[in-house]
């Protein structure tokens, strides 16, 4: 069984790809390219496709704000109208948040906190007007239409539909890039932070399962080099890592890859944009291992 996942490690669960016979491969394989020279002895870590992970939660999601609205326009349905709408429409926002916190959780050192505390605070304040915003406005207009008139209630509920929709965009933008790290095998070479460029910050000058060093990059996100342990084996990866904690593959053709925005909602920030010039050449110079067999066997068929 151990063997049998190690075939696909590198390359991916095929349940990720469907590469078919006589179908064309998977969108998220067609955009990736190779690296320079310079790389030569890395090799890529496709990790699970992201957005296909987020289509189901949105549907639900926005089932469950549309049926919120059910008791007001039907009254006296259910045992109590008010409290099954709130229920309702809470949950429709939680699932967002919830799913979004599962997928970053499961990146390598992923953390489903940093992914809550970027959507609705990173990015500054293009970010902050729609998320801080409009649940201000929201949550005034629905004291309103107690206060003042019942009708205002709707304005409350559009307001919050727009801030439901900026939410389900920008995590929608943020998980297209595909998801994936590089990592070169240690062999019998020994890790003590000698051959790490300048420009970085060692976290630990001995192996270790987990981050090594990183460089801050633009726009909240950063390049990290992380200690691996697999199969007995000592790997370092490279990641390029968001601000909401998930990990996006460098090597691909950012041009290919799309963005949901409308009418201002759902800015995402800096994905793959900008990190041409860190790519140029490997932020570590060590003696490259030789890759164990086991990981390369799905790996070469392809």
């Amino acid at each position: 069984m151990e063997a049998a996942l190690d075939q696909h490690w590198l390359s991916g669960e095929p349940r990720w790809w469907q590469r078919a016979e006589g179908q064309p491969e998977s969108e998220w394989v067609s955009i990736e390219i190779e690296p320079d020279e310079p790389w030569n002895g890395w090799r890529r870590q496709r990790l699970q496709p992201m957005a296909a992970r987020f289509v189901f939660a949105p549907s639900w999601s926005l089932a469950m704000l549309i049926a919120s609205s059910f008791p007001l326009i039907f009254p006296d349905n259910t045992p109590d109208d008010q409290m099954v709408s709130s229920v309702l429409f809470f949950g429709a926002f939680a699932l967002l948040m919830i799913q979004s916190f599962r997928i970053a959780s499961a990146m390598p050192d992923g953390d489903g906190l940093a992914m809550l505390r970027w959507l609705w605070f990173g990015d500054g304040l293009p970010n902050l007007a729609k998320t801080i915003g409009l649940t201000i406005l929201g949550g005034s207009t629905f004291v309103g239409h107690i206060l003042i008139d019942a009708r205002i209630g709707w304005i409350a509920y559009i307001l919050f539909f727009m801030l439901w929709f900026h939410f389900t965009f920008r995590v929608g933008s943020a998980l297209m890039p595909s998801s994936g790290r590089w990592l070169i095998p240690l062999g019998g070479t020994k890790y003590n932070g000698s051959g790490i460029s300048d420009e970085w910050v060692v976290d630990r000058k001995r192996f270790f399962p987990g981050r090594l060093a990183f460089k801050h990059l633009s726009g909240g996100r950063r390049a990290e080099l992380h200690g691996v342990k697999r199969g007995g084996e000592k790997f370092i990866a490279f990641h390029i890592r968001h601000p909401s904690s998930i990990l996006y593959d460098p090597f691909v053709d950012n041009e290919r890859i799309g963005m949901i925005q409308c009418c201002g909602l759902g800015y995402c920030g800096l994905r793959l944009e900008e990190v041409r010039d860190i790519l140029a050449q490997p932020p570590i110079t060590i003696s490259v291992g030789e890759w164990p067999e086991k990981f390369l066997m799905q790996d070469e068929e392809e």
